[in-house]
């Protein structure tokens, strides 16, 4: 159950920090591609994803489970450094979005998309071990049973 908390709490903290539209426990390829879908509609207001920026907000996000189990532990059972890439995979097949906008496919080879995913992994490493005290109290309180999402927020808000 710790275990499972905090990659939740790593991936709830890298979210809510990163400024993204959600408040996923458990990110994943899915999920993720179908917000960057959503964002990209023109009638909804939310800031668009599909950027430069966006992209590397979502890869982050998707590392932070991944990074805060291997820095613990030598096998990840919770976590899976798949998703980054089959998000980025999902997003290439999908009709919803311009295949412009999807910059990597035409200037990125497969060498260049690996180092995406582990510059977005060293990012998301950084990002929670500089901040490790906020993400164990939201493990805590997850761990608890009875945490809410307010409850997730005040721990980093320092409520």
């Amino acid at each position: 159950t710790e275990r499972e908390c905090e990659c939740e709490a790593a991936a709830f903290f890298v979210a809510y920090s990163l400024g993204l539209p959600c408040f996923s426990f458990k990110p994943n390829a899915l999920e993720a591609a179908v917000m960057v879908a959503e964002s990209s509609q023109t009638d909804n207001n939310i800031d668009p994803l599909l950027t430069n920026n966006g992209m590397m907000k979502m890869l982050v996000w998707l590392m932070a489970p991944v990074a805060i189990e291997s820095a613990k532990h030598p096998q990840l059972i919770q976590s899976d450094p798949r998703e980054a890439g089959g998000f980025m995979e999902r997003l290439e097949k999908s009709n919803l979005i311009n295949k412009a906008d999807l910059w990597w496919l035409e200037e990125g080879t497969d060498e260049e998309k690996e180092d995406m995913l582990k510059w977005a992994y060293a990012e998301a490493d950084l990002l929670l071990r500089r901040q490790s005290t906020v993400v164990t109290e939201i493990t805590e309180r997850l761990a608890s049973g009875a945490a809410t999402v307010g409850d997730c927020v005040a721990a980093i808000e320092n409520y």
